[in-house]
C-alpha cells in the first residue's frame, strides 16, 4: 500500500542491501591476497511492485545472492597449464643434475680421457718394452674407469633424489583428493537453492589447482555441487565423498582401489610425461637413469662401456705380455646360474602372428611374431621369428633355438637286404649299422632301428677318453608330427638352446664289401654332405631363453599369448596366478655345471670358432713346435671347455705323467688354467671370442659403467699387458707391438656395434649420448619457456574475471556508501514527513 510507510520500507531495505554489498566488498578487499579467492558480488534485484491506482509502485531493491565471479572454462584450462608446467619444470630441475653428469668440462670429460688413453695406446706401440708406457696405459685406464663410476653414481644419486621427490608428491596426492572427497560432503550439505558455500569452493579449487602441479586431470561437477575428478588415462581419483590413493613402484604410477574388507587392487597407470604434472616429468626423467632400458641415458651410457670393453677385450685376448703365464691364471668373468626356459611353439596356432606390443619382457616391448606353417608337425618358421623378435628387443635375455634336420623316407621294400652295412658320418663320427632280416620289408621298424644306431654310435664316441668335443645330436624316426615325415631319420641337438651345426656325410651302403648304387633308399641324400644350423627351417619348434636373472614375461589379461608360444606351465616358474598372462621365471640352480649362457659376453661366443696355446718351457723356448688348438665346437657348459682343453693337450702330447702341461679346471664358476713346474704358456688365434667371454687374458673386466675395472692380472703385472703377438712359429719379441697398434686402430672403427644394433665409432657414439642430453635439456627449457608465459596468460584472463581490483573495490565503497546514505536519508525524510503528518492531527 502506498504512502508514507511504503517509502519507509523501501529505504529500510535499501539500507540493508548495500550494507550487504559493503560488507561483500570488505570481505574481497580483506582476501585481495589470498591465494585462490575467487571474487565475490551482491546480486540485486527489485523487490516486488505493489499495484496502485497510477499503475505499479516499485518495491524496492534486494539483495537475492552472493555470486562468485568465475569462469569455469578458464579454470579448466589454467589446470591444464598447471600440469604441463608443473612436468616441464620437474624435467627441468632433474635434466640439471643429469647435464652435470655428463659435462665435457675440460679435463676429466670422457673425452678428454678417451683421447689420452689412446694417446697412452700409440707411446706403448711406439716403446712397448719401456715400463713406463705400460704404467701409463694403466693409469689413463683408470682414469676413465673412474669417471665412468663416479658418472653412474652421480645418476644413482640423481634417481634417488627424484624418488624422494617423488615419495612426497605421491603423498601430497592422496592428502588432497582426500580433502577434496570431505569439501565435496560439505559442499554438498551446506549449499541450498539460497546460494552457494563460496568460499569452501574457493578452497576446494584451490585444491585441484595444486593436484593439477602434480598429475594431469580433468574435473567436473554433478548436481550437488560434487566435483568427480579423473587422471588423464580415465581412472578415477575423486567421486562425491570417496576418493582413491596413488603409489609408485618400478617407476610406474599405481592406482589403488581398496576394498571395503581393506583387500588392494594395483594397477599401473604409466611411467613418463604422459601423466603430466610434477610426477610425470620426474618419472619421465627418472625413466631414463633406470637399470635394464637400453635406450635410456644409463642404458646408452652402459652400452659405451660395454663396447669399450668388448673391443678392447676382444682385442686384448689375441696378444701376449713381455711375460708369459707361468701361474695359475683364472678368469675375471664368471658364469653365473642361468634361467634357461625351454618351450614348444604350439604347432596348432602356427599361422598365426602375434602383433607387436602383445608381449613383454621385464617390460620391454617384444615386436611382431609372424606365423607360418608348420613343418611335419613343428612350429619352426614361427618359433624362428619369436627369438628374433625377442633378441631384437633387448629386454635382457637371449633367445636361442635348436638345431633340426630330416631326411626324407626310407625305403626298405625295394632294394636293402637283409645283412646290408649302412655306413654315415655325422659331424665326422663314423657310423655302421648292418640291416636286420626284421628290417626288410618294414621302413618303419628299419628307420627305428637305424636311428637307434646313429643315437648309440654317437653317445659311444662320446665317452671316449680322446673326445675332446662330444657330438650332442640325437636321432630318431620321423612320424610326421616331430620335424621328419613317416619313417624318415631326424636329427636334433640334444642340448636346449644348441644351434650348433649337424652335418651328415659320406653316405653309402656296401653288400659284402661291395659299394651298392641305392642310398637314396635311406631318405638321406637330400641332407649329405652339407651342414645345417638352426634357422627358420631346422630347428625343433622350440624357443630355448637364457638369462642370468629372474625376468618377468607379460602377454595380456589371460594366457591365450602365452599359449601360442608354449609359455603356459613352464617349471621353475615364480608365477603365483594361473591364467593372467603373467609368468616370472628364476635361475635353475640344478645345471649340471655352469651354462655358457651364465657369461655376461654370451652373445658374443662363435662355438664353431677355437683358440691355440703356445707351450713353453720355463727358459722361455718352445716345448712344441705347433700351438694346442682348443676347438669350441658345440660346448655348452664350463665342464665342457674344460674337457675340451684337457683333451685337446693330451691329444696333442703336451702332458706328464696324465696331467696336462697346462691344466684346465673350474674355480667359482670361472675357468681356471694352471701350468705345471716346468711349463708357461701364451694365447693366440681365438677365433671362438671364447678368451674374452670367460675373462682370459683380457685387458678389463665387467660389462656395463658400473662394473668396469682393470683386469687383476694387468693391475698385478704390468708386463702381461699384451702390446705383441706370439708369431706363427710361436715366436715372441720383447719389441713386437703389432697387439698394440690393432688396440690404438679401434679408436677409429667406424664398425664398433653398441646395444641395440647401432654402429659407430666409441667416441661417436659417447659424442651422440652427450648431444642427446643436452637437446633434451634445450628441449624442455624452451617449452618451458613458452609455457610458462601461456600460463601467465591463463592466469591474467582468470584473474581479470575472479580477481579482486583493490581500484575497482574502492570505487564501489565509494558507491554503495553514497547509496547506503541516501536510504538512511530516505529514513529520515519518512520519520519527518511522519511527524508532520501526527503534528497537523493535534
Amino acid at each position: 500500500m502506498a504512502g508514507i510507510s511504503h517509502v519507509l520500507s523501501v529505504a529500510k531495505e535499501a539500507l540493508l542491501t548495500h550494507q550487504l554489498s559493503l560488507q561483500v566488498a570488505s570481505h574481497n578487499i580483506a582476501n585481495v591476497d589470498t591465494a585462490g579467492y575467487t571474487r565475490q558480488s551482491l546480486q540485486l534485484e527489485t523487490h516486488n511492485a505493489t499495484p496502485i491506482s497510477s499503475g505499479m509502485l516499485g518495491g524496492g531493491v534486494k539483495g537475492t545472492n552472493i555470486l562468485r565471479n568465475y569462469d569455469q572454462f578458464m579454470v579448466q584450462r589454467l589446470a591444464s597449464q598447471e600440469s604441463n608446467l608443473g612436468s616441464l619444470e620437474a624435467q627441468q630441475e632433474s635434466m640439471r643434475l643429469v647435464e652435470t653428469v655428463f659435462n665435457e668440462a675440460p679435463g676429466l670429460a670422457i673425452n678428454d680421457l678417451m683421447n689420452q688413453f689412446w694417446s697412452s695406446w700409440q707411446d706403448l706401440s711406439d716403446n712397448p718394452e719401456i715400463s713406463g708406457t705400460r704404467q701409463a696405459v694403466i693409469q689413463s685406464s683408470q682414469l676413465i674407469i673412474d669417471q665412468l663410476h663416479t658418472m653412474t653414481s652421480e645418476m644413482t644419486q640423481a634417481k634417488f633424489d627424484i624418488g624422494v621427490s617423488l615419495d612426497t608428491a605421491i603423498g601430497d596426492v592422496n592428502s588432497i583428493v582426500s580433502q577434496i572427497a570431505s569439501l565435496n560432503v560439505e559442499i554438498s550439505g551446506t549449499e541450498s537453492a539460497a546460494g552457494q558455500a563460496n568460499d569452501l569452493r574457493d578452497k576446494r579449487d584451490t585444491l585441484v589447482n595444486d593436484l593439477s602441479k602434480l598429475l594431469d586431470i580433468s574435473f567436473f561437477e554433478d548436481k550437488n555441487g560434487a566435483y568427480t575428478i579423473l587422471m588423464a588415462d580415465g581412472h578415477t581419483l575423486v567421486e562425491s565423498n570417496e576418493s582413491w590413493q596413488v603409489d609408485w613402484e618400478n617407476n610406474e604410477l599405481i592406482w589403488v582401489n581398496t576394498d571395503n574388507d581393506g583387500a588392494e587392487t594395483r594397477r599401473p597407470i604409466g611411467g613418463g610425461a604422459e601423466l603430466g604434472g610434477k610426477i610425470g616429468g620426474w618419472l619421465e626423467v627418472r625413466g631414463n637413469l633406470i637399470e635394464g632400458d637400453p635406450d635410456n641415458f644409463l642404458g646408452r651410457l652402459d652400452a659405451f662401456a660395454n663396447s669399450l670393453i668388448r673391443e678392447l677385450n676382444q682385442q686384448h685376448t689375441q696378444g701376449v705380455g713381455l711375460n708369459l703365464f707361468s701361474d695359475t691364471l683364472t678368469g675375471a668373468e664368471v658364469a653365473k646360474n642361468v634361467a634357461r626356459l625351454t618351450s614348444t611353439v604350439d604347432a596348432t596356432t602356427d599361422i598365426t602372428s602375434i602383433p607387436a606390443g602383445s608381449i613383454t619382457i621385464n617390460g620391454r616391448e617384444i615386436g611382431d611374431i609372424i606365423g607360418g606353417g608348420d613343418q611335419s608337425g613343428l612350429a619352426m618358421t614361427k618359433a624362428y621369428n619369436a627369438v628374433n623378435a625377442i633378441n631384437t628387443a633387448e629386454a635382457g635375455v637371449e633367445a636361442r633355438l635348436t638345431t633340426l634336420t630330416a631326411g626324407t623316407a626310407v625305403d626298405a621294400t625295394t632294394n636293402i637286404l637283409a645283412g646290408d652295412v649302412v655306413n654315415l658320418t655325422v659331424n665326422g663320427v663314423a657310423v655302421s649299422y648292418t640291416v636286420a632280416a626284421g628290417d626288410v620289408g618294414f621302413p618303419a621298424t628299419f628307420a627305428t632301428n637305424l636311428a637307434a644306431e646313429i643315437t648309440s654310435d654317437l653317445s659311444a664316441y662320446n665317452s671316449l677318453a680322446t673326445t675332446a668335443n662330444p657330438v650332442t645330436i640325437e636321432a630318431i624316426a620321423g612320424d610326421g608330427t616331430n620335424g621328419g615325415v613317416a619313417n624318415s631319420i631326424v636329427f636334433s641337438n640334444l642340448n636346449e638352446g644348441d644351434g650348433s651345426s649337424i652335418t651328415v656325410a659320406n653316405l653309402g651302403i656296401t653288400r659284402a664289401g661291395v659299394p651298392m648304387a641305392f642310398t637314396s633308399d635311406l631318405g638321406l641324400d637330400t641332407i649329405n654332405g652339407n651342414s645345417y644350423t638352426a634357422d627358420a627351417t631346422h630347428n625343433t619348434g622350440k624357443i630355448t631363453i637364457f638369462s642370468t636373472a629372474s625376468y618377468t614375461i607379460n602377454a595380456g589379461a589371460d594366457d591365450a599369448i602365452l599359449a601360442q608360444l608354449g609359455l603356459t606351465n613352464p617349471p621353475f616358474t615364480f608365477d603365483t596366478q594361473s591364467g593372467d598372462g603373467t609368468i616370472t621365471y628364476g635361475p635353475d640352480i640344478s645345471n649340471q655345471g655352469p651354462l655358457l649362457p651364465g657369461y655376461d659376453y654370451f652373445d658374443e661366443l662363435d662355438t664353431t670358432g677355437s683358440f691355440d696355446i703356445w707351450v713353453y718351457n720355463n727358459d722361455g723356448s718352445l716345448a712344441m713346435a705347433q700351438p694346442v688348438t682348443v676347438s669350441l665346437e658345440r660346448v655348452y657348459d664350463l665342464d665342457d671347455v674344460v674337457r675340451a682343453i684337457d683333451t685337446a693337450m693330451t691329444n696333442a702330447g703336451a702332458v706328464t705323467g696324465g696331467t696336462p702341461w697346462v691344466d684346465a679346471s673350474t674355480y667359482g664358476n670361472s675357468l681356471r688354467l694352471t701350468p705345471d713346474a716346468g711349463h708357461q704358456f701364451a694365447f693366440a688365434n681365438d677365433t671362438s671370442n671364447f678368451l674374452q667371454v670367460a675373462g682370459i687374458n683380457t685387458f678389463f673386466s665387467g660389462n656395463s659403467a658400473a662394473t668396469i675395472s682393470l683386469n687383476s692380472v694387468i693391475a698385478g703385472d704390468l708386463n702381461t699387458l699384451a702390446a705383441a703377438t706370439v708369431g706363427p712359429q710361436g715366436q715372441i719379441f720383447r719389441g713386437d707391438n703389432t697387439n698394440s697398434l690393432k688396440v690404438t686402430n679401434i679408436q677409429h672403427d667406424e664398425y664398433v656395434t653398441f646395444t641395440g644394433g647401432t654402429r659407430n665409432t666409441l667416441d661417436g657414439f659417447y659424442n651422440t649420448l652427450v648431444g642427446q642430453v643436452a637437446n633434451t635439456t634445450r628441449t624442455i627449457t624452451h617449452s618451458y619457456d613458452s609455457t610458462l608465459l601461456v600460463n601467465k596468460q591463463v592466469k591474467e584472463m582468470r584473474d581479470s574475471v575472479s580477481g579482486v581490483s583493490l581500484d575497482e573495490e574502492m570505487a564501489n565503497l565509494v558507491k554503495y556508501q553514497h547509496a547506503y546514505t541516501a536510504a538512511a536519508r530516505l529514513i529520515t525524510m519518512s520519520d519527518e514527513m511522519l511527524q508532520t503528518l501526527l503534528d497537523s492531527v493535534r
